[in-house]
């Protein structure tokens, strides 16, 4: 099972400013004066091996993230966020596929949640459009179909649902249940944060991946949940809300969102391999990102000397094989 990251911030999307890109541009050009490289290969293992903040950006695009397995019968989608803007453009992507440029794609799509920056993707790719393809949307929410027809209101969006309608079908999980498509099992669990948010475990038998935005991690110990035996644990790769410092957690125990040590805490807690800490806030600059991913190494050594897990920042453009988690 590969994972792409086609988005992974939180809240709104984040743009590249001006400055920013002279800044990484002065950058480049400063780590250029000490480099010994004589080809563009050996430039860029020299500047892939130094601070990302320094050379690139962590991404702007909202969540979503996609799964490429032979084991389920079409593309899987996490979320529509703007990174499914990203992805209707990426040629890595089953979006681009030849299947869908011609109109006759299928992929299903899971929604954790409907609040803006999880949906406001959907009614940006032309493949949608495109009178033959099929998308199957999933989700625990009751009203979900009512909380997507909303978006193509007239009054937001010029084209009506009803354009769209023939290529889309619903279809309604029960709480507490598993699905299978193909041979991905699908489970589910309701999370804290407003609104209500899920989680997702897509496993294979072998490997599992965990969505885990939006949630403050709240109701997570008994008897809410077994710890070590429930959806989070084990898993190959857990994809986790870290959407705040310690610090700026304060006085924010309200929105939904966890902080950097809880997420760290909870994904030790429950053995994941790799945690991915996603959901960054959209109002961290990228070196603000990397301070948080150098404080998650240094919180792992010191308060969880013991255990093995990798730990990385979730960004646009990552590609993830679950075999090597």
């Amino acid at each position: 099972m590969i994972v792409r990251v086609h988005g992974a911030r939180g809240s709104h999307p984040v743009p590249t400013s001006k400055s920013r890109i002279e800044e990484i541009h002065k950058s480049i050009w400063e780590l250029a004066q000490n480099s010994k490289a004589n080809t563009w290969d050996e430039f860029k293992r020299f500047i892939d091996s130094k601070p990302r903040h320094l050379t690139q950006t962590f991404g702007g695009a909202t969540t979503c993230v996609e799964l490429e397995t032979s084991l389920a019968p079409m593309p899987i989608f996490i979320d529509a966020g703007s990174g499914l803007t990203v992805a209707c453009m990426d040629k890595a992507s089953a979006l681009q596929s030849p299947e869908f440029l011609r109109g006759k794609g299928e992929a299903a799509m899971f929604f954790t949640h409907t609040h803006w920056d999880h949906i406001s993707g959907l009614v940006t790719i032309p493949q949608l459009f495109m009178e033959n393809n099929r998308f199957h949307f999933y989700g625990v929410h009751s009203d979900l179909r009512g909380r997507l027809e909303g978006l193509f209101d007239a009054r937001y969006f010029p084209v009506p649902f009803s354009i769209i309608e023939p290529r889309v079908q619903f279809h309604q999980i029960a709480l507490g249940k598993s699905l299978r498509l193909g041979g991905i099992k699908v489970d589910h669990l309701p999370q804290s944060h407003p609104g209500g948010s899920f989680a997702y475990r897509f496993s294979d038998g072998k490997h599992a991946f965990v969505m885990a935005t939006d949630t403050d991690l709240k109701n997570t110990d008994r008897p809410h949940l077994v710890p070590g035996d429930n959806i989070y644990s084990n898993a190959n790769v857990l994809f986790i809300d870290a959407h705040f410092s310690p610090e700026d957690f304060i006085n924010k125990e309200d929105f939904g969102h966890a902080h950097l040590f809880q997420a760290i805490d909870f994904g030790v807690r429950e053995n994941a391999k790799m945690l991915y800490l996603a959901h960054q806030n959209p109002y961290y600059t990228d070196r603000e990102i990397q301070n948080q991913l150098d404080r998650a190494w240094d919180y792992v050594k010191k308060e969880h000397a013991s255990s093995k897990v990798e730990i990385r920042v979730a960004m646009d453009g990552d590609v993830i094989d679950l075999k090597k988690a």
